[in-house]
């Protein structure tokens, strides 16, 4: 069901890069300082887009997986963008996809000082020397380099596009004024009382671990622990239930904390943790990858006590921003965020399998969801 390649001109003006096909995991390793230097340069240097981030995920969720590294470079030899994808030959469908699923939290590409020229590069590589059918960028910010000028580029070419919105993501700005003057004073009074309430059961006490190998597995063991008490562990969706996933939290955490972006924070009663956060904190940003409570506790909102301690850290470090990470949650807009939304962004080969699968998947599966629901009035 391949296509042959397409190789129509372009609105779009090309850059003057060359691109190269890095393959398989020891091609990628290899890439490491290289690729963080490159995002250290660009506009969107995140946790999420870091090497070892990446590596992290692909020892625990695609070990064996078909990773095609492109990278652009400029005149000088310089690297100005780089691409990790995942390709999978399904019933004659090739896709490449990127190295994701719903523990990544987001993607990206690396982009250096000019993603347009980078993006340019690597799409014209796409387009004109890999065969595919269909491109799938998981969790993309909508607003972000990657899924605008991938989507630019492939537009221009006449390749037919589409976008699944998977999450709006909430995170607060900081720095301008203190949140808690923005949010509900009923709110905060309820929080204040809640510790009050917490205090008369024991000592209350803030934890804090960045680093050190035996304190970041003792933290690790009471997360997943305390992640698994709760409903998560009764429904087989805790990470403890996985070793894929304790795999990757593990590797995320020891990488980070070799790198100095590791923020494990906790609020404890009388020593036991009754709410934690896998937090990672990187130029100026807290994300917030996993939280886990105490549901014994949940009447006094643990959850929201220690993120209102974690809040009071990041504002006395004067970081920008605050990043919940996830979906949308009621407990999330107690604290007025703003909304960053993702997508999956599609692109299509132009051509008769192309044009299937794009209205299989973008008009007749919505069209169907809009029968069903008039169906049911």
């Amino acid at each position: 069901m391949s296509l042959a390649l397409s190789r129509g001109p372009a609105s779009v003006e090309r850059p003057s890069c060359t691109v190269q096909e890095v393959q398989g995991r020891s091609g990628f390793a290899g890439l490491r300082d290289e690729w963080d230097a490159l995002l250290a340069r660009g506009p969107v240097d995140q946790p999420f887009t870091r090497h070892a981030y990446l590596a992290a995920w692909l020892d625990a969720f695609a070990p064996d997986a078909r990773l095609r590294v492109l990278v652009a470079r400029g005149p000088s030899g310089r690297a100005a963008a780089m691409a990790p994808l995942i390709e999978e030959r399904r019933a004659g469908v090739v896709t490449l996809g990127s190295p994701s699923n719903d523990h990544s939290s987001r993607c990206g590409w690396a982009l250096g000082e000019d993603p347009e020229a980078g993006v340019g590069a690597l799409w014209a590589h796409l387009r004109d020397r890999m065969r595919w059918d269909v491109l799938v960028l998981r969790d993309v910010v909508r607003d972000e380099p990657t899924s605008a000028l991938v989507e630019e580029h492939a537009r221009a070419d006449r390749h037919l596009t589409g976008r699944w919105e998977s999450l709006r993501t909430p995170y607060l700005t900081l720095g301008e004024q203190p949140r808690e003057e923005l949010v509900s004073s009923k709110f905060l009074a309820n929080l204040r009382r809640r510790m009050r309430r917490l205090g008369e059961l024991g000592a209350v006490s803030y934890r804090r671990v960045d680093g050190g190998t035996e304190a970041v597995d003792t933290f690790l063991d009471a997360f997943f622990a305390l992640e698994a008490a709760g409903w998560k562990g009764e429904r087989g969706t805790a990470i403890a239930k996985d070793p894929a996933l304790v795999a990757f939290y593990r590797g995320v955490a020891h990488a980070a904390a070799r790198e100095g972006w590791l923020a494990l924070r906790a609020l404890e009663l009388d020593g036991k943790p009754i709410a934690m956060h896998f937090g990672l904190r990187h130029r100026g940003i807290y994300s917030l990858p996993k939280p886990a409570y105490d549901e014994a506790h949940g009447n006094l909102s643990p959850g929201q006590l220690l993120f209102r301690e974690v809040l009071a850290e990041c504002e006395a470090r004067r970081l920008s921003q605050l990043d919940f990470l996830g979906p949308d949650m009621p407990w999330k807009r107690d604290w007025e965020p703003s909304f960053r939304i993702h997508d999956w962004l599609y692109v299509y080969r132009p051509g008769l399998a192309g044009t299937a699968l794009h209205a299989v998947k973008h008009r007749l599966r919505p069209l169907a969801k809009e029968v069903m629901a008039w169906w049911r009035r």
